[in-house]
């Protein structure tokens, strides 16, 4: 029997599997470097979009001398808070991340605001989780002051626009501390951002949106408090498509600091920290039977999606973001110097 028995059929079909498969694997190839081409772009327009929110503070900020407004605003605690409301979150933050958002709008795969039902009791317990999440990364970089402090040989400061016992500056600080910044940064960050983000992968937006939520707090304290509580805001958004709950948290861990500001600047400091530790207290208790209804209800679970052969890798992503934020980070660095002393 001749066993080199010739079959053209076979040997066609596997040139044909063999071409199917060189032209797959090219275009997988491509489909990812055009991915990495997006995401540079990307890079670029938010690492901008940060750049342009503090050229827009300096062009205020010069406004209010060039009308002669330099010494009221130095001497009024109002003025600063008002001036943070309008000049900073109006004036600064919506424009540059709105137009960011503009440009780049052909990246949303859902709505700018996403407002899905969720649910009021579902929506009450995600909301004490993550004020729960919110004061664990208090106390972290809380921990990350003190070894600082007293390891390294360094003090950590922040700014103080100073102390007024004003019923109406009150308000205007309540409103420039809690109110304005959970609406207009969460709209900016979970809604412009994020939504721009997420068709790159959920995690990985997430996880990029709290690193450009953290350059936009101009020093390295509140870089790391604003990236952690950006992952939880972040996640909360993504997990719920509901940026109201993340607005309602941002809002009450920033009113925490505020009453306390109040307490202290109305009564003293005493006062201030025993009503802070009670608020906290309780935030942590309701936390905790939060986070038993949130693990009841299955609410952390996700849908697995299984891996496209045409995304590149987490890592990958994160590198071809790095060019757009590279002069962002050397500001965070650079407007660091001025809150570190050597003790």
């Amino acid at each position: 029997m001749n066993n080199n028995y010739y079959n053209p059929q076979g040997n066609q079909y596997y040139q044909q599997q063999n071409a199917q498969y060189l032209m797959m694997k090219q275009q997988i190839a491509y489909a990812k470097k055009e991915q990495r081409k997006e995401l540079v772009k990307v890079g670029f327009v938010l690492g901008s979009a940060i750049i342009v929110y503090l050229l827009l503070q300096s062009v205020w900020g010069s406004m209010i001398s060039a009308l002669g407004l330099y010494d009221t605003y130095q001497n009024s605690v109002m003025f600063k808070y008002a001036f943070n409301i309008i000049g900073v979150d109006l004036l600064s933050l919506l424009p540059a991340f709105g137009i960011a958002a503009l440009i780049l709008k052909r990246n949303f795969t859902g709505e700018l605001v996403p407002t899905k039902k969720v649910g009021k009791l579902k929506a009450t317990a995600w909301v004490f989780f993550g004020m729960g999440c919110t004061i664990v990364a208090n106390y972290l970089v809380s921990l990350m002051m003190t070894f600082v402090k007293n390891v390294l040989g360094y003090e950590l400061t922040q700014n103080n626009y100073g102390n007024s016992d004003d019923i109406l500056t009150y308000i205007v600080m309540f409103v420039a501390t809690a109110i304005a910044p959970a609406i207009f940064e969460e709209f900016s960050f979970r809604c412009c951002t994020l939504g721009v983000l997420k068709k790159y992968g959920k995690g990985f937006a997430v996880f990029m949106v709290s690193i450009i939520f953290g350059l936009i707090h101009g020093n390295v304290i509140q870089f790391v408090f604003a990236f952690l509580v950006g992952l939880i805001l972040a996640y909360i958004t993504v997990q719920t498509d509901n940026v109201i709950i993340a607005m309602f948290i941002h809002g009450l861990n920033n009113a925490r600091s505020a009453v306390s500001d109040i307490i202290t600047t109305a009564a003293n400091e005493k006062l201030a920290n025993t009503v802070s530790a009670i608020i906290m207290i309780i935030f942590v208790v309701l936390a905790i039977i939060a986070l038993i209804y949130l693990l009841y209800t299955k609410s952390f679970a996700t849908e697995k999606k299984m891996k496209s052969l045409y995304d590149n890798n987490f890592g990958t992503k994160i590198a071809c973001m790095i060019p757009g934020m590279i002069v962002p980070f050397a500001i965070l660095i650079a407007f660091t110097k001025q809150y570190v002393t050597k003790i």
